[in-house]
């Protein structure tokens, strides 16, 4: 990739009424590169892609390939720098193809026509974005997301090499959205600088090199979307709870929100539990329990465990251990160090061998009143055990010495709610 600065910004301030809503923003852009601008309402996001485009004035160092914008006259600029609003009013009834030409003309000597190279590049355009089919069409009679892919369009029949997207697939349906955003990344791979705003953090995360993200004017987070997107940035800058995760087919950063029920009672979050769980027992469990506040950490898993992938999207601390392997002696030592400072431990009953039976046998060495086990429902401990009678025998012992056993999430609740020593004890 080139590293020439395409943009350069710095101590940039703008805003309206004399108010400054971007404050002393500093940042570069440079060729063959796809940004995306992200906050929350109100962050100025929208206003720093007008500063940048100069649609509206602002203070500081602003260069577009090294010379100031301000040195630039208007024909000058849109040969360099386009533009995307979010949207845009449609006073006449142009046919979309008028609106697309109308970009080739600052490219054209005053009062020349248009050539017909200017008109084959907007039909290429038209083709890209998926509109050619309406060239013919009155732009007044467009939906909101055919209107968005005609201003998409008329900035790239600019042929610029920044080019400025103010979210540009607010309108558009999944399968738009899709074309239009991977179009960018061809784009920039070709060489352009594309930089564009986001709500959706989750496109924003799949399609762009790098994120910026802001709040109260101000740049908080830069840099690739897997060292911006975590979710203890994510609560600060949004105020919402997240799980970050990496996509399987793609290995991109994505969000999955999370939510307390309206009415949940928020427990006592100084609770130290320990969920035990392996092969996808505990998955939903430990998301079930995250989103209500629980401190969580997790026993013994392989890395290749799908429990294991949940812990770590939820940055629950766990004793890792390789797979297909014998449990180490200090990964053991681990374990019985996490089940001895546990306030609770929950089992959620999963297959268990002679690989995974010694975490089963140590668990029986602890306080069995702090143990909850999770059994679903119409399921027995023998059709768990993998281990020739051993692993029944020990979730056996295990209920027979106190611990609690429930089949359903809403069980476990109700049994965290109740303090170890208050539990019934079993019948001497």
């Amino acid at each position: 990739m080139n590293d020439r600065l395409s943009l350069d910004a710095e101590n940039l301030h703008a805003g309206y009424c004399m108010e400054d809503i971007v404050k002393a923003v500093s940042c570069s852009f440079a060729e063959g590169t796809f940004a995306g601008i992200i906050g929350p309402n109100g962050s100025g996001k929208t206003t720093l892609l007008k500063a940048f485009s100069r649609v509206i004035p602002s203070s500081g160092i602003l260069e577009l390939n090294g010379k100031a914008v301000t040195g630039y006259s208007p024909a000058e600029l849109g040969m360099a720098l386009g533009f995307v609003p979010q949207d845009e009013g449609r006073p006449f009834s142009y046919t979309v193809l008028q609106v697309v030409l109308m970009a080739r003309y600052a490219r054209t000597s005053r009062f020349a026509a248009l050539a017909p190279d200017d008109y084959t590049r907007c039909h290429v355009v038209l083709e890209e974005t998926g509109i050619a089919h309406l060239s013919d069409r009155s732009i007044r009679t467009l939906s909101g997301g055919e209107w968005q892919r005609v201003l998409i369009a008329r900035a790239l029949a600019q042929d610029t090499q920044v080019l400025l997207l103010d979210e540009p697939t607010s309108h558009l349906d999944l399968s738009h959205q899709s074309d239009i955003l991977s179009l960018m990344r061809s784009l920039a791979a070709s060489g352009s600088t594309i930089i564009g705003v986001f709500h959706d953090l989750n496109l924003a995360a799949h399609y762009c090199d790098r994120l910026i993200m802001m709040q109260n004017g101000q740049i908080v987070a830069d840099g690739t979307p897997a060292l911006v997107l975590t979710h203890e940035k994510i609560r600060e800058v949004y105020g919402a709870d997240v799980v970050t995760s990496f996509h399987p087919a793609t290995g991109r950063t994505f969000l999955m929100p999370l939510s307390t029920p309206p009415g949940a009672i928020a427990p006592d979050k100084t609770q130290n539990v320990l969920v035990i769980s392996g092969g996808g027992s505990g998955t939903d469990l430990l998301h079930f329990l995250s989103r209500r506040g629980y401190y969580l950490k997790a026993g013994i898993l392989a890395t290749t465990d799908t429990d294991y992938l949940t812990v770590k999207a939820l940055q629950i601390p766990c004793v890792e251990v390789l797979p297909f392997s014998e449990i180490p002696a200090h990964s053991l030592a681990e374990f019985r160090d996490l089940l001895a400072r546990a306030d609770r431990i929950i089992l959620a009953v999963h297959p268990v061998g002679t690989g995974n039976l010694p975490v089963l046998l140590a668990l029986r060495e602890a306080d069995p009143s702090r143990v909850i086990l999770h059994l679903p429902e119409g399921r027995d401990f023998v059709s768990f055990d993998y281990a020739k009678g051993a692993a029944a025998a020990a979730l056996t012992d295990l209920c027979a010495a106190g611990a609690q056993c429930t089949a359903s999430f809403n069980g476990i609740l109700g049994l965290l709610d109740i303090a170890p020593h208050e539990r019934a004890q079993p019948p001497v």
